[in-house]
């Protein structure tokens, strides 16, 4: 967890990360602090998740080149893809996955769902795929099985809960938290 903060607020977040969370995200000596003890523990590696650890891309390669450091393998970092939802960004896209394949980084998890779609339209991860694959960068859709359901609908824009009931069914939560393996207790 590099972070609290993120560009969402899923309502599967098990840390409900959100963009109302402290703008923290680790500093270097934390960075430091932590692959101490991965080490000291006997930890190889880790992966990255947050929050979303694009929100500060410095910060991210910081912490990325801490582990290097310490000789802990990173095996993914965690995104939503956000960052890659506007076509025009393409140059800045391939910029940064060459500045992590140049740090040694060689997979994303890239989150793809019904709850990610009601902050990023499902077109990022998508097109963060795409241009993985033409930069040499590895990659999996975390919940890749999503896609069925989210083919019916607009892929360029965000939808909301509501919006999703109308279109995918009424019940898409509770489907949806099926998948996640997320169970709902009552008292």
């Amino acid at each position: 967890m590099v972070s609290y903060t993120c560009n969402a607020a899923c309502r599967h977040c098990l840390y409900s990360c959100s963009p109302s969370r402290d703008l923290g995200y680790m500093t270097e000596k934390t960075a430091e602090n932590i692959c101490q003890l991965l080490r000291k523990g006997g930890y190889q590696s880790v992966h990255i998740g947050g929050g979303e650890p694009f929100l500060d891309f410095e910060g991210l390669l910081m912490i990325i080149r801490q582990l290097n450091r310490y000789g802990i393998k990173l095996e993914y970092i965690e995104t939503n893809a956000f960052w890659a939802e506007k076509p025009e960004n393409h140059k800045e896209i391939h910029e940064k996955l060459n500045s992590l394949l140049n740090e040694g980084v060689n997979a994303l998890c890239i989150s793809i769902d019904p709850y990610h779609a009601e902050y990023i339209p499902y077109s990022a991860p998508l097109s963060l795929a795409k241009h993985c694959e033409k930069a040499g960068m590895d990659y999996f859709l975390w919940r890749g099985e999503s896609l069925s359901v989210l083919s019916g609908l607009d892929p360029q824009k965000n939808h909301s809960r509501q919006d999703m009931e109308k279109i995918l069914s009424h019940d898409y939560i509770n489907r949806t938290a099926r998948q996640f393996s997320i169970t709902l207790f009552f008292i």
